[in-house]
């Protein structure tokens, strides 16, 4: 059996730039057609004529590894090509879905002349058994099994890792279906997105709508705190696909994500913290607080006591941290106070509205003295919780 699967270009948005730079992910992929059991050149029947295609066969890669319903054996595979030749550097085709071992699939949206290699993942799963994180067209390599992220066994490239310079080269001819040969396993060091990140920001929306289904957000922007990784920005409410990290992303790290909802006009109503710890290998899904209008201040007062050469204890035992309403707020609305809190501890003003505020903190001493007075500033966001810059009072 062989899967006919086109895979195109997406245009290249600037959700899709800032995600993965000159490498964008072509996603949206079509499944053409499924054609007549054979092992022929690749075309249906031979009063159509051949598209210009590349076809993987399963014979190119699975050496000694056995595909069949045995334990251990492979059961599926998921291919992606990579054009060498695109203009600006590789680009990744959207990959195709997942297909059973026994059968091929043929790329049909190629460009005649240009290189191309392809990335096989294996699976012991079946291929129904698969779904691409996103969807059944998503075009993602990442594959789920009953909703939960599943790492491929096997992992092939072709042409492989030690074919010499100019051999088994894979390029598209027109009117020619070219079967890939030539594949070798690959290992962690030549699989460079062997560990990724998926962020879902529906799965932050809780009670919230879409402004589609009359609620108020329009879009979502993903803010990851590592600089390495590039923020994405509009995502759509609700999103087309999941926010992908498989470029950059080291495994045994944590890594933390803000995710803003905004209204049509751009403004902030809404944030969240995201985070997931990547692993080799395995594509995680990062876990995402629900979406809240209101932050929180918190302050730590260990630096202002190590600059005041104070310690917790009789000299220092216990603060309060009163806090004004902010700016702008309704009249009459009460200030805020905390305490007195013990040395040492963080006191935390939860569930504030956004804006910019500033505490004033008293610490007293063990017999109830003033020991250092001091004011503590900080901008709140939705969904964040900032900690306050502390000065000493005179």
């Amino acid at each position: 059996m062989e899967t006919w699967f086109g895979a195109r270009r997406r245009d290249a948005s600037p959700l899709s730039r800032a995600l993965t730079g000159r490498r964008a992910l072509a996603l949206g992929a079509l499944a053409l057609a499924l054609a007549a059991c054979n092992e022929g050149t690749g075309a249906a029947d031979d009063e159509q004529p051949i598209q210009t295609s590349l076809t993987i066969d399963p014979l190119a890669f699975l050496g000694d590894v056995r595909c069949s319903n045995e334990p251990g054996a492979i059961r599926s595979y998921v291919a992606t090509l990579t054009d060498e030749s695109a203009a600006g550097g590789p680009f990744t085709l959207a990959s195709s879905p997942p297909i059973p071992c026994s059968s091929r699939v043929s790329f049909t949206y190629v460009v005649a002349g240009h290189e191309y290699t392809a990335r096989i993942d294996g699976y012991e799963q079946y291929a129904e058994e698969l779904t691409p994180v996103g969807d059944e067209t998503s075009g993602s390599r990442h594959m789920l099994l009953d909703g939960a992220p599943v790492a491929p066994r096997w992992t092939w490239g072709c042409p492989g890792p030690d074919a010499a310079d100019g051999a088994d080269k894979l390029v598209a001819a027109t009117g020619v279906n070219v079967v890939v040969q030539g594949c070798d396993p690959l290992t962690g060091p030549i699989d460079p997105a062997s560990a990724a990140i998926v962020i879902d920001p529906a799965s932050a929306l809780g009670a919230l709508r879409c402004e589609g289904d009359d609620g108020a957000i329009a879009s979502f922007d993903v803010v990851p705190q590592d600089g390495a990784l590039a923020p994405v920005l509009g995502v759509g409410c609700p999103p087309a696909e999941p926010v992908v990290y498989d470029l950059g992303v080291d495994p045994g790290r944590a890594y933390f994500f803000r995710l803003e909802a905004k209204d049509a006009a751009g403004d902030l109503l809404f944030g969240a913290s995201c985070f997931a710890a990547a692993s080799e290998g395995v594509t995680v899904t990062a876990t995402c607080d629900a979406l809240s209008a209101t932050g929180a201040l918190e302050i730590d007062l260990d630096a202002l006591l190590a600059e005041a050469d104070l310690a917790c204890g009789a000299a220092a035992s216990t603060y309060t941290a009163t806090v004004p309403p902010p700016e702008g707020d309704q009249p009459g609305a009460e200030e805020l106070q905390v305490g007195p809190v013990p040395c040492g501890d963080r006191a935390l003003l939860s569930a504030l509205a956004p804006g910019a505020y500033e505490a004033t903190v008293e610490v007293r001493d063990a017999r109830g003295a003033s020991a250092l007075s001091a004011t503590c500033r900080g901008e709140v966001r939705p969904g964040a919780t900032t900690r306050a810059a502390c000065s000493r009072l005179p």
